[in-house]
């Protein structure tokens, strides 16, 4: 039994042994760690604070001749209340243009409220001003040409937002969710909006698309609905990628606010027909073709009423003259010519007329009476006039009652009477033969 609690007591001194041995390896490991992690913790810094210097409050990154706006550390926010960021900066001897807004460099500074960008800076990295939620005003140069991927994403405070000229880019979420912003101009050298790019932007009422803009990536104005003015002056709808470009995202308000039932869509004169049938585009109820959006003059219709080659629709740009031939049948020559009701009969040279400044959709309406001689440009000297406009017959300056009969292009008589003085008949659409005494008169309503 002794001899047992010898044994006993042996395995337990040797258990302790490999126990205790076993520790000090884990201890001296823990050991290792420690100094390790320690290292690590003196390196931090180091690595956070990757700036080259801080001058007047502001962060620099240098290379070559240019300096980059940047965070102290990774912490990010570094700045708040109002920055101004110079054109240029001066370290240890050297100037330096300020040329970039790196990315993440304004990223959560929840206090700032302002930041003034000089001319000097071409291009904003991504997510630069994201998370700023306090910030009412930022001034983007001229200079700018490049707004990097959520750029001012969740900018709650802003109002509204001019993009310079010169931005030929803006990266998708650039905007995005930013809650206050109500209206925002983009210009014309920009060519593609990205995914995201305004999705959530809840108090945005207008928007103007230029005519630059040739495409539009997914989710664009994804649940902006609020929004109840589109301007796209592209005469050609851009391109919707994806799906729900200006959808809403709940039921709710989906129905009570949908963009496509409530807010109107303003495009160029002429262009109604292809954004009502283009994807994305014609889901809106409420499409309003402009002849002036955004300070610039757009096309307009011209509809030619002739009854040689019936009705003619042409689309010419507002604000300018414009020269019509009109030309007759053999047999026939021009009887009237009324443009936007106003007789110009007598403004005809050699069949030509010169229209004055079109400023809104006009209308030129032509009437022919036959000419045994042949073809002939001039109309009759005398007062006589027929003419059909707006679904009615019109027959004026007759001199004595006469004999009026109305035939279709089949020779099928419609109405026959006597007539004197002004007069005015009803008739389906349609070319028609008219006979007044004895001339003929070729006519299309």
């Amino acid at each position: 039994m002794q001899y047992c609690n010898m044994i006993f007591l042996t395995l337990c001194l040797e258990g302790c042994k490999k126990i205790a041995n076993f520790a000090g390896r884990i201890l001296k490991q823990i050991d290792m760690i420690r100094k390790f992690c320690s290292f690590l913790v003196a390196l931090l810094p180091m690595v956070a604070n990757a700036y080259n210097a801080e001058i007047n409050g502001i962060y620099y990154d240098f290379s070559g001749n240019y300096a980059t706006v940047t965070y102290k550390n990774t912490n990010y926010n570094s700045y708040s209340g109002t920055v101004v960021i110079p054109e240029f900066v001066t370290y240890n001897g050297t100037t330096y243009s300020v040329t970039y807004i790196g990315d993440y460099t304004f990223y959560i500074c929840s206090s700032l409220t302002s930041v003034t960008i000089p001319e000097s800076v071409t291009s904003i990295g991504s997510s630069a001003f994201r998370g700023c939620s306090s910030l009412t005003s930022v001034t983007i140069p001229s200079s700018v040409t490049s707004i990097g991927s959520s750029a001012f994403s969740g900018c709650s405070s802003l109002t509204s937002i001019t993009i310079p000229e010169g931005v030929t880019s803006i990266g998708s979420y650039a905007f995005e969710y930013c809650s206050g912003l109500t209206y925002i101009t983009i210009p014309e050298s920009v060519t593609y909006i990205g995914d995201y790019t305004f999705h959530n932007c809840s108090s945005l009422t207008s928007i103007t698309i230029p005519n630059s803009v040739t495409s539009i990536g997914s989710y664009a104005f994804y649940n902006c609905f609020r929004l109840m003015t589109i301007y796209c002056l592209n005469p050609i709808p851009p391109t919707c990628f994806g799906t729900r470009t200006f959808e809403c995202s709940t039921d709710y308000v989906r129905n009570c606010y949908d963009v496509y039932n409530y807010a109107t869509l303003h495009v160029p004169m002429g262009s109604k027909e292809a954004y009502s049938s283009a994807y994305e585009w014609r889901y809106f109820n409420k499409i309003k073709e402009d002849m002036e959006m955004n300070g610039e003059m757009y096309y307009t219709t011209l509809s030619v009423n002739q009854a040689g080659d019936g009705y003619v629709k042409h689309y010419v740009k507002a604000d300018e003259p414009y020269t019509l031939f009109i030309g007759s049948e053999v047999g026939m020559r021009i009887n009237t010519v009324l443009f936007n009701g106003e007789d110009v009969t007598d403004r005809l040279v050699d069949g030509y007329y010169t229209m004055p400044t079109i400023t809104r959709p006009s209308k030129i309406v032509v009437s022919f009476e036959q000419d045994p001689d042949g073809i002939s440009y001039a109309p009759a000297d005398d007062n006589l006039h027929v003419y059909g406009t707006e679904g009615s017959l019109y027959v004026s300056g007759l001199a004595e009652p006469q004999r009026m009969s109305v035939y279709t292009l089949d020779g099928k008589l419609t109405s026959t009477q006597t007539i004197e003085g002004d007069t005015k008949l009803k008739l389906n659409e349609g070319i028609y033969i008219i006979k007044v005494g004895e001339r003929t008169f070729k006519v299309q309503l």
